[in-house]
């Protein structure tokens, strides 16, 4: 049967998830319905000219979904689970709503895959190489509970009631002496206290982004930052990254042709590549922000876990004119449930964060800043974090090792000195995506590249996380995903071998 696909190409929403939303939607109305026949996706993208690895991608999120099956030789059909599914997750019928929901929203489409990240759920057995967390095994639960204890016993009616936006002074105090250590000068009065590094990005783009307005962001990045600054109605320009990093001659060249109002950098073990800028290139990067005028927003999230190499100062520590805008969060080197961020800044620009904090949630919860703050001085954190460098160290070196075990000659990777990932390149004509699907059937999964990526995705690269897995389940990890992807390459040549005589005949 015939399918229609209406793709808008001045959309930033990606093309791909453009076909997959209105897939989903045919099949909810029962324009497409169980047992329908879907075109190749050789036949699709030749149809809607675009790249075939973008009708893969499609196709390939729609199998996850159990909304299609693929058989060779035969096709790619709507599933009778489609339809099953509907029935039986269909609410009570109830009048028909007056409102137009989905024409009054704004698309949030970028956003789905990191709460499906988030949210996901798998398979007991699963090996997880996709999440960037600390591992909850390693949480010190009794030298925390004793220090949730004793706030509460000391102050947790203060706690429990609403208290200043700012943060809890005692926290800021504490991060501000700590940071002192490190380089960077900030007044308690100059350090903000968030929900976490998410949050921090969200208030920034509140205070600073305003309609036209257009932000210079790696490419690739973070996931959560294209979230916030790639929006439906967000301007972006993405700066390629590296092996040293932030591409600064681009940087450059586009700072002299437009005017950003914001640079976003993960300067430290940056998500995903793990490259880490040099001390030539931090100093570099603030004389063009200072040049033209530009900050800097430092999302220094990862520097604590330094594992090997020299030591670098962050850019706000080298910060001599106040360009820099520092983000950092416990949920790395601690408890990402405890949503404890903080923003370091001038205090011109903490005020007006201030004020969009106290319009979003009036402040972060009192009881877990104070119990951070009683660990943390006691030093606690201290403790946990060099137990967690020495855990995250072993498993970097147990993935590396494997990944030169039982990955092909073809495949790179990074090498990160800290961190929690490595970076991942295969032979152009794999996409990670597709491989993901396979892999999971194997019991193992990862986080395909495509996805952090604001524009011009790669579909060949992967993100590898080490973090949450011992070195014997890495090596297991890995060496399931290398037999997927050794088996993708062997049915790659032997696709290309028997399209090799077709060629020459019709060459004859």
């Amino acid at each position: 049967m015939a399918v229609f696909f209406d793709l808008n190409r001045k959309s930033r929403i990606p093309l791909y998830v453009q076909l997959v939303t209105q897939a989903r939607e045919m099949i909810a109305r029962g324009a497409l319905k169980a047992g329908d026949r879907l075109p190749a996706n050789r036949e699709l993208a030749r149809q809607l000219n675009v790249n075939r690895n973008t009708v893969i991608t499609a196709y390939s999120e729609l199998e996850a979904d159990g909304l299609i099956e693929s058989h060779v030789g035969r096709g790619t059909f709507i599933t009778a689970v489609a339809e099953n599914r509907r029935k039986a997750d269909a609410p009570t019928k109830t009048a028909p709503s007056p409102v137009m929901w989905s024409t009054l929203m704004i698309s949030t489409q970028r956003d789905r895959w990191l709460g499906s990240l988030l949210g996901s759920q798998q398979p007991r057995n699963t090996i997880s190489l996709a999440h960037g967390l600390p591992q909850a095994e390693l949480f010190p639960l009794d030298d925390f509970r004793r220090s949730v204890d004793r706030v509460l016993r000391k102050e947790g009616r203060e706690l429990l009631q609403l208290g200043l936006s700012g943060g809890y002074f005692p926290l800021q105090e504490y991060l501000s002496s700590h940071m002192a250590m490190a380089g960077i000068k900030a007044a308690p009065e100059e350090i903000l206290i968030t929900n976490g590094c998410q949050q921090s990005l969200d208030l920034i783009r509140r205070v600073f982004i305003d309609s036209g307005d257009e932000v210079a962001i790696e490419n690739p990045t973070y996931p959560g930052a294209i979230s916030v600054f790639c929006c439906a109605n967000a301007r972006f320009v993405g700066v390629p990254v590296g092996d040293a990093g932030m591409d600064l001659d681009a940087l450059e060249d586009i700072l002299s042709q437009r005017r950003p109002k914001l640079i976003y950098t993960i300067p430290t073990y940056h998500n995903p590549t793990g490259a880490r800028m040099d001390m030539a290139a931090r100093r570099r990067l603030l004389d063009i922000a200072i040049k033209y005028r530009v900050p800097i927003i430092e999302d220094d999230i990862y520097s604590e876990l330094h594992y090997e190499g020299p030591l670098h100062p962050s850019l706000k520590a080298m910060d001599q004119h106040g360009v820099v805008i520092s983000i950092n969060s416990f949920s790395k080197i601690g408890f990402p449930g405890l949503r404890v961020g903080w923003i370091v800044a001038p205090r011109v620009v903490i005020e007006q964060l201030n004020i969009a904090k106290q319009n979003a949630d009036l402040h972060a919860s009192l009881l877990s800043q104070a119990a951070i703050h009683e660990f943390s001085r006691r030093g606690l954190l201290a403790k946990h974090v060099r137990k967690v460098r020495r855990a995250y160290r072993e498993r970097r070196d147990a993935m590396l090792e494997a990944l030169k075990r039982y990955l092909p000659e073809e495949a790179t990777w990074s090498k990160p000195s800290g961190g929690m990932a490595i970076w991942v390149r295969l032979p152009e004509q794999i996409n990670t995506s597709e491989i993901l699907l396979h892999a999971a059937e194997r019991g193992v999964t990862f986080s395909p590249g495509e996805h952090f990526y604001s524009s011009r995705p790669q579909f060949n690269m992967m993100r590898l996380c080490f973090s949450i897995a011992s070195p014997e389940v890495i090596e297991e990890g890995i060496r399931r995903l290398g037999s997927v992807i050794k088996e993708r390459l062997v049915s790659l040549k032997r696709q290309r071998a028997m399209r090799a005589p077709e060629a020459m005949r019709a060459l004859v």
